[in-house]
C-alpha cells in the first residue's frame, strides 16, 4: 500500500477518534445531572406515530435537496438521475456521522462515480447551495424577531453571539496575526500560480480546478430554472419545519407549542447542527433544550424533545445511508461489467 494512502488512513482515523471523543464529552456535559431512569420512562410514553412522520419528512427533504442540486449542475450539461442525486445526499449525511462536513466531499465523490460529474464543479455548487440555505436561515431569524423580539434576541445573544464574541475577543490578537498570515500566503500563492506561464501538469490542474470551482459557485446565476430552484428551496424548508413541528405532538409537554415556537426551534436547531461534532450530537441537544427552556419547559423536557428529534434523523441516516452506499456500489459494479463486454 502506498505511503500516502497509509498517511491518509491514519489522518482520517485520528480525525474520527478526535471528533468522537469531543462528541462523547459534549453529550456527557449536556445530559449531566439528568435522571436517566425518568428520562427513558418518558421516552417510552411518546407517541411515535408523529416521530415517524418526522422521519418521512426528513427523507422527503433528502430527495428534494437532490433535485435542487441537479438544477445547479444542468448549466454544465450534467443531468444525473434523480435517484443518484438522492443516493449522494444520503451517503453524504452518513459520512458526516464519521467526520463533520466530510459528507459534502463524499456526496460529490458519489456523483463522480455514478454520473462522472467533475468534483470541482460539484463542490462549487454545493457551497452555493449551502449559502442559499444560510440565506433562508437568516431570513427566518429576522422573521422571528418580529414575533418574539425579546425572547429571540436575548436567546441568540446569551447562547450564541455573546459566548462566541467573548471567546474571539480573548484571542483576538492571535487570531488577527494568524489569519493575516494565512490570507497573505494564499493570495501570494494564487497570484503566483495564475501568473505563471509554465505549463506543467500541477499548474494546469490547479487552474482547471479553480475554473470549475468558480463555475460551480456561479451555477445559481447560470441555471435556467431559477423559479424551480426557489420552489425546491421552499419545499425543503417546509419539510424541515414539519420535521421539528410534528414532534411537538408526540409528547404532552410540547403538544401545546405554536407554529412560531416551531420556527424558533428550527432556527435554534440549525445553529446547533453546524457545531464541529458528528451530526450535531450534544450541541443540537444543548441549544434546542435551551430554546425550549426559554419557552417555559424544563431542561429535562427540552432534552426529551431534542433527543426525539435528533435521534429520529440519526436513525434515518443509519438505515438509508448504507442502503444508498450499497446501491451506488452495485450500480458502479454493473456499469464496469457492461463496459468490459
Amino acid at each position: 500500500m502506498p505511503e500516502n494512502t497509509n498517511r491518509k488512513i491514519i489522518l482520517n482515523t485520528l480525525k474520527f477518534v478526535g471528533f468522537l471523543l469531543l462528541t462523547v464529552f459534549v453529550v456527557y456535559l449536556v445530559f449531566k445531572g439528568i435522571p436517566m431512569a425518568d428520562f427513558f420512562h418518558k421516552l417510552m410514553e411518546v407517541n411515535y406515530f408523529y416521530v415517524s412522520f418526522s422521519a418521512i419528512a426528513g427523507l422527503g427533504a433528502y430527495y428534494i435537496r437532490g433535485l435542487r442540486w441537479r438544477l445547479m449542475l444542468q448549466p454544465f450539461n450534467y443531468n444525473p438521475k434523480a435517484i443518484n442525486m438522492y443516493h449522494s445526499i444520503a451517503i453524504g449525511y452518513f459520512a458526516n456521522m464519521a467526520i463533520p462536513r466530510f459528507g459534502e466531499l463524499v456526496r460529490c465523490s458519489s456523483l463522480k462515480v455514478t454520473d462522472d460529474v467533475p468534483l470541482d464543479r460539484s463542490v462549487g455548487s454545493v457551497i452555493t447551495e449551502r449559502l442559499s440555505d444560510l440565506l433562508v436561515l437568516g431570513l427566518l431569524t429576522l422573521y422571528l424577531l418580529f414575533f418574539h423580539v425579546g425572547l429571540i434576541s436575548n436567546f441568540l445573544n446569551e447562547k450564541i453571539f455573546s459566548p462566541l464574541g467573548h471567546s474571539l475577543y480573548n484571542q483576538k490578537y492571535i487570531l488577527t496575526i494568524v489569519g493575516s498570515i494565512v490570507i497573505l500566503a494564499i493570495v501570494i500563492l494564487l497570484v503566483f500560480l495564475f501568473r505563471s506561464k509554465k505549463e506543467n501538469a500541477i499548474i494546469l490542474k490547479f487552474k482547471s480546478m479553480v475554473t470549475g470551482f468558480k463555475d460551480g459557485l456561479l451555477s445559481i446565476y447560470t441555471m435556467k430554472k431559477k423559479g424551480l430552484f426557489l420552489t425546491y428551496t421552499l419545499l425543503i424548508w417546509i419539510l424541515y419545519f414539519l420535521m421539528a413541528y410534528v414532534v411537538f405532538w408526540a409528547s404532552p409537554v410540547t403538544e401545546n407549542l405554536t407554529v412560531v415556537d416551531g420556527l424558533f426551534i428550527l432556527v435554534a436547531g440549525s445553529f446547533g447542527m453546524v457545531a464541529p461534532v458528528q451530526n450535531g450530537f450534544g450541541a443540537y441537544h444543548w441549544i434546542v433544550s435551551m430554546a425550549l427552556m426559554a419557552l417555559g419547559l424544563s431542561r429535562e423536557d427540552g432534552l426529551l424533545y431534542a433527543t426525539l428529534m435528533h435521534e429520529t434523523q440519526v436513525l434515518v441516516i443509519l438505515v438509508f445511508g448504507p442502503i444508498s452506499m450499497y446501491s451506488v456500489f452495485f450500480k458502479t459494479k454493473r456499469k464496469k461489467h457492461e463496459q468490459s463486454l
